[in-house]
C-alpha cells in the first residue's frame, strides 16, 4: 500500500472531527507522537508504513468511507492545468479545495448551489 493512495490530511481531518478525537487522543491510539498528526493534517508529511493500516482501520470503526479519500486524477489536471497556465485564483480554490476536509467539502458545495 503505498502513502500517496490516500489524501491522509483529509482523512486524519475526517477522523477527528467524526469522532470527536483530539490529536494527542488519536497520537495515543496510533502510536505516533501528536506532532505527527500535526504533520499529516499540515501536508508536511505523510503517515508511515507501519501506521497506516491502523489509520485506516480507525477510519473505517469511525464510519468513514476510506475509497472517498484516494486521488482524483480529473481534480489532479485541471490543477497542473492551471498552475501552467498561471490561473492564481483558481489554483488558490482549488488548493484550498483539496485540503477541506469532506465534511468542508460538502459545505462548500452546498454553499455554492445555493449562490446559483
Amino acid at each position: 500500500m503505498t502513502q500517496q493512495k490516500y489524501n491522509w490530511p483529509a482523512m486524519v481531518r475526517d477522523i477527528l472531527e467524526t469522532a470527536f478525537l483530539p490529536q494527542a487522543d488519536m497520537a495515543v491510539k496510533l502510536e505516533v507522537s501528536q506532532q505527527s498528526i500535526s504533520n499529516w493534517l499540515n501536508h508536511t508529511r505523510n503517515p508511515g508504513a507501519e501506521t497506516i493500516p491502523a489509520i485506516l482501520k480507525l477510519a473505517q470503526d469511525t464510519g468513514l468511507d476510506i475509497d472517498s479519500y484516494e486521488p482524483n486524477s480529473d481534480f489532479d489536471g485541471i490543477a497542473t492545468y492551471m498552475k501552467k497556465n498561471k490561473a492564481r485564483e483558481l489554483v488558490r480554490l482549488f488548493d484550498l479545495y483539496g485540503r477541506m476536509s469532506k465534511t468542508d467539502k460538502q459545505k462548500f458545495m452546498n454553499f455554492a448551489r445555493m449562490m446559483k
